[in-house]
């Protein structure tokens, strides 16, 4: 069952009048006005959202701005540390204060940039990866609200295209490969610029600073299993989950996750990715599992699922009618309504900077709505 139809999310502010949604930016993320939507229609204040692939937060922080309860979860240590900043918000006050703290600590340590990696020395000014490399050896994101803040800010103005970015020219969703980014440096005669971190993180605050009153939780762990979620204690599950070969989150993040202490390669390998139909219906199944037991008896999974082209015959998959078909519907999950359809415009995709290159990127996202029971 499908339904194409206009997309009633569409209409609504698309970051929904709230800054923190644009404190980093990342790939295959849906805009505020969505979650918004669905958290609206399926849910009222006091009851559990939960996001098992939470991405950058966009379901948690809607989720806490409209009064539910909000969990979040998601297996990249980058999506995690986005979602836990808009979980846990430290007031405005705090965080100059431990920037201001930070700077002056800084100013009398000695920063050795000899045995820094070549790839990272050519985007980013001596002056300005100094700055970083104190920053990303001082900032203690796991245990600190304050410090996860300050993270997600850095990671937001790492790269860019403009004089609020700390590298040179670059895109700012997703890192583009060394060898890319070296020869279009060469090609474009690029200069790395001197940018003050703590100045632009200064700036950067007051650009994109609120604070929900509720506070959400968030768990790094794998979506196949969600012990720390209780049986039946979740009123509404709204995520998006992988799809087949896609996006490499890891090589697209490289250096972001060069600033957290780990490499892509190592992102990747901890990540689900396939381009097996039947290994992909394999884990789907096993999510949608551990989703049925977590809902409560009528509880509703919202699930955006974009249509994938395969790989060898060209063919467009639409993914979502095979995860009703072949994972939700034999676990006895119900459909709520026909499967919403969402073309994407080109204008806004990310892989648009691709051109004709842009290869299997998403065209359509489908929006999948079950209920349990």
């Amino acid at each position: 069952m499908m339904q194409s139809q206009i997309c009633e999310w569409k209409i609504l502010p698309k970051n929904m009048k709230n800054r923190l949604h644009t404190i980093c930016s990342y790939m295959a993320m849906f805009p505020p006005s969505l979650p918004h939507y669905f958290i609206e229609k399926y849910t009222k204040e006091g009851d559990v959202v939960f996001d098992p692939f939470s991405g950058r937060g966009t379901t948690v922080l809607e989720a806490c701005l409209m009064n539910r309860k909000a969990v979040g979860n998601d297996k990249n240590i980058l999506a995690y540390i986005l979602t836990k900043t808009k979980c846990d918000v430290p007031s405005k006050g705090r965080i100059f204060s431990r920037i201001a703290q930070l700077e002056k600590k800084f100013k009398s340590t000695s920063i050795n940039l000899n045995n820094e990696n070549e790839n990272i020395r050519m985007i980013f000014s001596d002056y300005t990866l100094k700055q970083l490399i104190y920053l990303k050896n001082n900032l203690k994101w796991r245990i600190n609200t304050i410090d996860t803040f300050i993270t997600a800010m850095v990671l937001g103005i790492l790269h860019g295209n403009s004089m609020g970015y700390l590298s040179l020219s670059m895109p700012n969703t997703f890192s583009m490969s060394p060898n890319y980014i070296r020869n279009f440096i060469k090609k474009h005669e690029l200069h790395r610029p001197n940018r003050d971190v703590f100045e632009l993180l200064r700036r950067k605050l007051n650009r994109c600073y609120q604070q929900p009153e509720i506070k959400g939780k968030v768990y790094n762990q794998n979506a196949t299993n969600m012990s720390y979620i209780k049986n039946e204690s979740v009123h509404l599950v709204l995520t998006s989950p992988p799809y087949t070969r896609v996006i490499r989150y890891g090589q697209f993040n490289w250096i972001r996750l060069w600033f957290l202490g780990k490499t892509g390669k190592e992102i990747d390998e901890d990540l689900f990715f396939s381009q097996s139909l039947p290994k992909y219906c394999d884990f789907m199944s096993k999510v949608l599992n551990e989703i049925k037991r977590v809902l409560k008896l009528n509880g509703k999974a919202v699930l955006i699922i974009g249509d994938v082209k395969d790989r060898t015959s060209e063919n467009i998959v639409n993914l979502a009618d095979i995860v009703w078909k072949k994972c939700a519907e034999p676990l006895g999950f119900k459909l709520v309504e026909p499967i919403i359809e969402d073309i994407i415009s080109d204008d806004s995709k990310v892989s648009r900077i691709w051109g004709d290159k842009k290869g299997r990127a998403t065209q359509v996202e489908r929006v999948l709505v079950l209920k349990k029971g």
